[in-house]
């Protein structure tokens, strides 16, 4: 038994290593876009149903000795797939620049794509060591109920990965070592496989008994297979919703930094620990309350919860989402047949699983214009884990919650779509036009998700608000007198604000990734570009690889805001990246960080790396002083400290003493404002 759990808690620590991982490398080159988690979640997910598919096709259809020859063919072409590409790019797991999308379009296509060529092959092979090794311990005189628990070893060894990436691998190893570190665990894990495979008994079938006729409770009689599958469809899919869901909601609350992607995700994993490890653990008497008590919460909170601090926003959702998988996870446990049918049993959570990440991943950004598939949801996990209840009574007492909760949720989008002329959701987020205010002080406002990312007047539409106020760093810097127009580079269009200092002969050039806040800004709600009295130009698409491709450009300010909002472009704050910033810069300009961040603590790091290029560092603060403005905070970086002269310095001497961040190395978790 022991090699069964060896090779089965290895494959399932380099399962989950490396999802974050992979996410890590390839969120720079998508705009630092919360959706990269979500759509690396959804790959994960379909090749997790290949793998079972794979291993239920192996079960079912070839002697076990001829398993073993064909999984371990597959393992060995799965590990020459590795040593290919790390040969193409260096080092393997992390894709090269050579797959790097030239432009935006196409993300989701893209970013699968490039998933499936840097990790496809091996994260295939992996995807069926649980149950694979599961119907070989099966052969092996290894009990039923011994068999059922290596699942529950399989979750802890994914657990362990999961956490081992934040808290270990990712603080002190740059993606280059992080790759070479989890081939050697492949091989690891392919050694193990082959000891583990002279254990099958070579003549045992699957479907002759077991060497130990000890039997888990089965599917109720009275329970068609047919209802049986289509139950153990919905308590697979219901879970993976809620937990992409709220991965959704929380990267967009704080940021996608690896920890609030693993938190949900380690709570999941976390269910099936509890729920298949032992029957002792899971008691409807106590979960099902809590979860129906839980549901009322949420869904009253999703009205509210912009006044809760953070942690407590945290703590609510994750807390929800435990329940609902364990309660979720255990009505399915309780139905989970004997050996016989256990590659099948897995198949069908496999497809389960993939169903919810297809739903939040390809199909709620099609057809809806704001984040709602956490309301559905919750209303789908509810209705499932009620129909697999066998009481009548219970499950009468479950619709008038359900409906209940249902009411609620509904209220509370409403509430949110109070005041909302226009909305639309790409692969960048979702974007909001909002009407504020009457009277005189009537403002349109562009949000992303909670996060202003532009305000402006209908009856004073020239006067800048928000960040870019007079008084703020940026207002101060652009109202300089100077004797020849300037040309002014702008990192985030937001709604245009800074071209309303434009003067005549002057050019100001944007940069913007999300074709969302293009078509708002130069739509009628907002003016600031069209009424500009400066040239204004927009460059669509990632600022970064745009101005790699463009020739030097002279700005005499380049304006990097991009970090106001929670999904921060970490790409964009790297040495190489100043390294490039400078030298589109002219002789005696200045990069202007906008870094009014309400979660991160952004300006040590930028600091850092300008100080690494021998660049002086000052920060202006300014609170709000003028009509719709916001306090602001905006770090200065030039050559010379003559280029500060005749502005307010609130700090000439920032703090820099955090890592150094490369394209190779960063860590959102260290300057997170907990």
């Amino acid at each position: 038994m022991r090699r069964f759990v060896f090779t089965v808690s290895v494959g399932a620590v380099l399962l989950f290593l490396v999802q974050p991982m992979a996410a890590r490398a390839l969120l720079p080159w998508f705009g630092g876009s919360a959706a990269v988690w979500t759509t690396c979640q959804l790959f994960f997910q379909v090749l997790l149903l290949g793998g079972y598919a794979w291993t239920h096709g192996l079960v079912a259809r070839l002697p076990p000795r001829r398993q073993v020859v064909a999984q371990l063919t597959l393992v060995s072409i799965a590990a020459l797939s590795l040593l290919v590409t790390a040969a193409w790019w260096g080092g393997p797991v992390i894709p090269g620049v050579a797959l790097r999308p030239p432009d935006s379009t196409w993300p989701i296509p893209r970013l699968l794509l490039t998933l499936l060529l840097s990790v496809g092959l091996p994260y295939f092979a992996l995807a069926t060591t649980g149950p694979l090794l599961q119907a070989w311990a099966s052969t092996a005189r290894v009990t039923t109920g011994s068999v059922y628990r290596l699942y529950a070893v399989s979750n802890a060894g994914s657990l362990l990965g999961l956490l081992a990436y934040p808290f270990l691998l990712e603080p002190v190893a740059t993606l280059r070592v992080q790759g070479w570190v989890w081939a050697a665990g492949f091989v690891a894990w392919g050694v193990g496989l082959v000891v583990a495979g002279k254990s099958v008994h070579p003549e045992r079938s699957r479907g002759s008994p077991p060497a130990h006729p000890e039997r888990v409770p089965s599917t109720p009689p009275e329970r068609s297979r047919g209802a049986l599958g289509r139950n153990w469809l919905a308590l697979s899919a219901g879970p993976v919703v809620l937990l992409l869901a709220v991965t959704n909601h929380l990267t967009q609350e704080v940021a996608p930094i690896p920890f609030l992607w693993v938190l949900p995700l380690v709570v999941y994993l976390l269910s099936f620990i509890v729920t298949f490890e032992s029957e002792r653990w899971y008691r409807r008497a106590w979960v099902l309350p809590l979860l129906a008590l839980l549901s009322v919460g949420i869904a009253a909170l999703r009205s509210v919860e912009h006044d809760l601090p953070l942690p407590a926003r945290i703590v609510a959702y994750v807390l929800f989402l435990f329940v609902a998988c364990v309660a979720s996870h255990g009505e399915l446990a309780s139905t989970k047949p004997d050996e016989s049918q256990l590659t099948r049993f897995y198949a069908f959570m496999a497809t389960g699983g993939a169903l919810g990440g297809v739903f939040v991943g390809l199909l709620a950004p099609a057809l809806f214009t704001g984040f709602y598939e956490l309301e559905l949801g919750i209303v789908f996990l509810l209705g499932a884990v009620a129909l697999q209840q066998t009481a009548k009574g219970a499950i009468r007492a479950a619709w008038p919650l359900i409906t209940g909760v249902a009411l609620m949720l509904l209220i509370g989008v409403l509430e949110h779509r109070r005041g909302v002329l226009a909305s639309r959701r790409d692969f960048f987020g979702v974007v909001r036009v909002v009407l504020s205010g009457d009277g005189d002080d009537e403002t349109h406002l562009l949000m992303h998700g909670r996060t202003v990312h532009g305000a402006q007047q209908l009856h004073h539409r020239d006067q800048p608000t928000t960040y870019y106020a007079l008084e703020s760093g940026i207002g101060r810097l652009l109202t300089l007198e100077r004797a020849t127009p300037r040309r002014v580079g702008v990192i985030g269009l937001g709604i245009g604000t800074l071209a309303a200092y434009g003067l005549p002969g002057e050019v100001y050039r944007f940069y913007e990734i999300s074709p969302a806040v293009i078509d708002y800004a130069q739509s009628e709600a907002f003016t600031f570009l069209s009424r500009s009295k400066a040239k204004t130009e927009i460059a669509p698409g990632d600022a970064r690889t745009t101005l790699e491709r463009e020739p030097p450009q002279a700005f005499d300010v380049l304006v990097l805001d991009a970090f106001s909002s929670d999904s921060v472009p970490v790409h964009l704050l790297t040495k190489e990246a100043m390294a490039l910033y400078l030298t589109h810069l002219a002789p005696g300009g200045v990069l202007a960080f906008h870094l009014s961040n309400r979660s991160l603590e952004l300006v040590p790091v930028a600091a850092r790396v300008g100080r690494e290029l021998g660049l002086e560092a000052a920060v202006i603060r300014a609170d709000a002083k003028s009509n719709w403005a916001l306090p602001s905070r905006w770090l200065l970086l030039a050559r010379s400290r003559a280029s500060f002269a005749g502005l307010a310095l609130t700090d000439e001497h920032p703090p820099s003493d955090v890592p150094l961040w490369t394209d190779d190395f960063s860590s959102l978790w260290r300057v997170v404002r907990w």
